[in-house]
């Protein structure tokens, strides 16, 4: 972790004076570069913003009208219900003639353009009267269509929309049912009122409508199922997009434009839609985003082209520049990492470990955050360099460095050569329990290598720990935890050797009077 640090903490310099001249000069092509891509992306964006928000405004449009239009239509149909419904409640009209119950029944449908026929049936399901004639109606039953079941089962459904079916009065074509329940006065069922619209009426509205080549024009039910889909395929009707993301934004929504890949075809289109009306309906014009930036692409590659061999006679500037500045770069930054490195471990040193810790020092101040630190010292280092020598004795501190290194878990955990055989390790928002468990894993890291030390009574190398924590505030000295880590350290040596001692020196006496936490 601290050897990474060393990387973040070098900064480029200015170069020097003797080639300031030439950097300056592709410093000025650079910039006229960078100018004109400026403006050639920012007149392209302009232009693809304003594509786009023409293509939204036309399908807001085309959108509008077919809302109104089908919206009209079903309020209509659902009028149409509502008349037999009242006529079917009139006292003594089972006693009408014939044609005057049909008249009452049937003479609001006229109004309703999609209507295919209107379906009077009884509490078993049987057709009792046809809008379509005054003979006797034809004897079919309709107790098990959709339509018919969720009035039976519930009683204040309203207005009904079915899913696509295929019908018995319209022999083999697909149609929807738009009903309504017949009650007693008392709520019981007697009936339903039906209106079949044919789905080849809807599709004869959308057809010709113009959406671009991949576009489209989709009718769906408010659980997702699809009713109607221009360009028309008939093995989509029915199916049920309730789970894809773009139908959960539909009803999430209401109303309003978006980009999305569609399910069915996986095409990126621009999506416009909107409710119809207070009906369980909702209608969504969509066109490809790849047929609306056809022509702005083709313009952008025109505009790029001129653009790129405008940059193209500035590029070996450019070229020189960056080669001339990494070089110098390069040699300062290796500069910077040696002037803060330790040459024998690769650690950070005194210098690098006195900014660090500065700045942490700062930062828990602002945060209010806990800060430890760790002095680890080689315990009878100077008799193993008089036993071993010095060249194994610097063996010895690179490998208890490496140990202390590879403990170190967290970004900002930092480990620094602080002299001699004595190491230091600074540990951000973290409390003495949590530094102390670190010691302890150094500590038996390093026992654990078993390096000989005949010297040492413990006869391997081994290390000795001070630890000391504390949470600084405003106006408190960070020379205050130095030298209670210091201290402990001593303490350590004093115990024996291969062990941590934690400061027994209160930081709250060495803070301001109104500090109160440790």
């Amino acid at each position: 972790m601290s050897r990474e640090w060393l990387k973040d903490i070098t900064r480029p310099k200015r170069p020097g004076r003797h080639s300031l001249g030439q950097l300056r000069l592709n410093f000025i092509a650079g910039a006229i570069a960078i100018g004109i891509l400026a403006l050639s992306v920012h007149g392209l964006w302009s232009e693809r913003q304003e594509v786009w928000r023409e293509a939204e405004q036309t399908s807001r449009n085309l959108l509008m009208t077919l809302t109104r239009d089908i919206g009209g239509n079903v309020s209509a149909i659902d009028l149409a219900l509502k008349g037999v419904v009242e006529g079917f409640g009139y006292r003594g009209f089972s006693r009408l003639p014939p044609e005057i119950q049909h008249r009452i029944l049937f003479d609001r449908a006229v109004s309703a353009s999609f209507t295919g026929s209107i379906l009077l049936l009884d509490e078993a399901g049987n057709l009792i009267a046809d809008g379509g004639s005054v003979l006797a109606p034809r004897n079919l039953n309709f107790a098990n269509d959709e339509f018919f079941r969720a009035h039976k089962e519930q009683s204040f459904i309203g207005l009904y929309v079915s899913h696509p079916y295929t019908s018995k009065i319209r022999t083999g074509k697909l149609s929807l049912a738009f009903s309504r329940r017949l009650s007693h006065p008392d709520g019981k069922f007697i009936g339903v009122v039906a209106a079949e619209v044919g789905l080849d009426d809807v599709q004869s509205m959308l057809k010709g409508l113009d959406v671009g080549p991949r576009g489209s024009i989709s009718l769906f039910l408010s659980d997702g199922t699809l009713l109607m889909r221009h360009p028309y395929s008939e093995r989509e009707i029915g199916r049920r997009f309730g789970d894809s993301a773009n139908f959960r934004r539909f009803l999430q929504d209401g109303s309003g434009s978006f980009e999305g890949v569609a399910a069915i075809d996986q095409v990126r289109r621009q999506y416009t839609y909107d409710r119809i009306g207070e009906f369980p309906l909702i209608l969504t014009v969509s066109q490809s985003v790849q047929d609306i930036l056809a022509s702005w692409w083709r313009r952008a590659l025109v505009l790029a082209a001129i653009a790129g061999v405008l940059c193209l006679a500035l590029a070996r500037l450019i070229v020189l520049f960056w080669r001339e500045l990494g070089r110098r770069t390069k040699a300062e930054m290796e500069l910077e990492r040696l002037a803060r490195s330790d040459g024998l471990t690769g650690l950070p040193n005194r210098r690098a470990f006195d900014e660090f810790y500065e700045r942490e020092w700062r930062q828990a101040i602002r945060s209010g955050s806990p800060l430890s630190l760790l002095f680890v010292d080689v315990d009878f280092f100077k008799s193993y360099n008089d036993y071993y020598g010095h060249m194994k004795g610097d063996g010895v501190l690179c490998t208890v460095a490496m140990t202390i290194d590879a403990a170190l878990r967290r970004p900002r955990d930092f480990a620094a050569r602080y002299g001699g055989e004595e190491f230091i390790i600074v540990l951000p928002e973290t409390d003495l329990s949590a530094a102390y468990a670190l010691a302890e894993t150094i500590r038996t890291g390093v026992m654990n290598l078993g390096i000989e030390h005949e010297p040492s009574f413990f006869r391997t190398a081994t290390v000795s720990i001070g630890a000391a924590g504390a949470w600084p505030v405003q106006g408190s000295s960070r020379d205050i935890l130095l030298e209670a880590a210091d201290s402990a350290l001593y303490r350590a040596k004093a115990a024996g050797r291969n062990c941590i001692r934690v400061s027994e020196k209160s930081l709250v006496d060495a803070l301001p009077p109104s500090t109160t936490r440790m």
